[in-house]
């Protein structure tokens, strides 16, 4: 038995599947993680290490001042040389942590010229510690959660990615944050 259609049926029907394959295309590409792989490459210029006098909002010393509590002479001091530092910070990630405001962050404080590149720099840097439970996806690769990176305004955007991908110290994590510091 053959079922014979109008054209006008024939039409709406197409028309439908068509609408329907488009409205797929675009809801799956505007909602998959995969969409941060479409960004272009950024110019060479906003790779480069910002340096500390790089114009930011904030600094981290102000973070450490408004934050931590600490005194401005403290801020300051926290990264010396002098007091047994290498001049880098220890950015710590926990549960609460998300890429949008990683990146947003890092910009804010001063860590890196812009977040598009260090977005792509995650993308097509090696990723040596893959698939970990507890992780920040970018494309392909993973930013490790519950762990710290010792990152500072001196490395470039790359150094930040390679750190954030492959270099992270594991801490024990509480729900209350308790930390005990004598």
């Amino acid at each position: 038995m053959t079922v014979k259609h109008s054209p006008k049926k024939l039409l709406i029907i197409i028309t439908l599947l068509i609408l329907g394959s488009v409205v797929t295309v675009v809801y799956r590409n505007r909602f998959s993680p995969l969409e941060i792989i479409k960004i272009g490459k950024p110019s060479e210029e906003s790779f480069k290490a910002p340096g500390k006098d790089w114009p930011s909002q904030k600094k981290v010393e102000d973070y450490f001042v408004e934050h931590l509590h600490m005194t401005q002479e403290q801020a300051k001091e926290s990264r010396s040389p002098s007091k047994g530092n290498d001049g880098k910070i220890s950015l710590r990630l926990t549960q609460e942590s998300t890429l949008p405001a990683l990146l947003s962050n890092l910009e804010y404080y001063g860590f890196i010229r812009d977040q598009e590149s260090l977005q792509y720099a995650l993308i097509y840097s090696v990723d040596t510690v893959r698939d970990r439970s507890y992780s920040l996806k970018v494309g392909d690769n993973t930013i490790d959660l519950y762990a710290s990176y010792r990152i500072s305004e001196d490395m470039t955007t790359w150094e930040i990615a390679d750190q954030l991908l492959n270099h992270p110290s594991y801490f024990a994590y509480d729900e209350n944050g308790y930390i005990f510091i004598p």
